[in-house]
């Protein structure tokens, strides 16, 4: 028994002794809903170049969050080609209460893919998102749900887009 204390204490005075343990820096996470952009873009990307470097983003805007990922149907000539998986960036006017805008992103969501099921979002040839169509209808319906003057601009962050056979 004192042979095993022994060890166990000996076992213990060496990793004191042994110094600091070097954790891991931590991941870094955006201020967007909790840094799911990122787990989007790992999920969705899977097919990018190793050797490619990413973007750098400039520190996040405090009226700026990303809404949660949106999926749009892509068609050519009624018929169904795809889906994109859209990010949308808003930036908060000032005078508006950022908190409350966030709040109910989740209300937000649901009208903007009800307008991407409503409104053809893809350029011609069902193959891509026409970017400018998005933004202006989903601006629009952002306009609606927070008011005309609540947000000051409306961006496709990234989107990545998965065809039907």
């Amino acid at each position: 028994m004192r042979l095993f204390l022994a060890f166990v204490f000996g076992l213990a005075l060496s990793v004191a002794l042994s110094g600091p343990v070097q954790a891991a820096p931590p991941a870094e996470e955006s201020s967007n809903s909790g840094g799911s952009s990122n787990r989007f873009l790992a999920l969705f990307n899977i097919a990018g170049d190793e050797g490619e470097e990413e973007e750098v983003e400039e520190p996040d805007d405090p009226r700026s969050f990303t809404m949660p990922a949106i999926v749009a149907p892509l068609s050519d000539n009624g018929r169904l080609t795809g889906f994109a998986y859209v990010l949308v960036r808003v930036r908060v006017a000032a005078g508006n209460d950022i908190w409350s805008i966030q709040e109910n992103a989740h209300y937000a969501l649901d009208a903007l893919v009800r307008a991407a099921h409503r409104h053809n979002l893809s350029a011609p040839g069902g193959q891509v998102l026409d970017e400018d169509m998005a933004v202006e209808v989903w601006s629009r319906v952002l306009g609606e749900i927070y008011g005309e003057n609540a947000l000051e601009r409306v961006e496709i962050r990234d989107f990545d887009v998965r065809l039907i056979g």
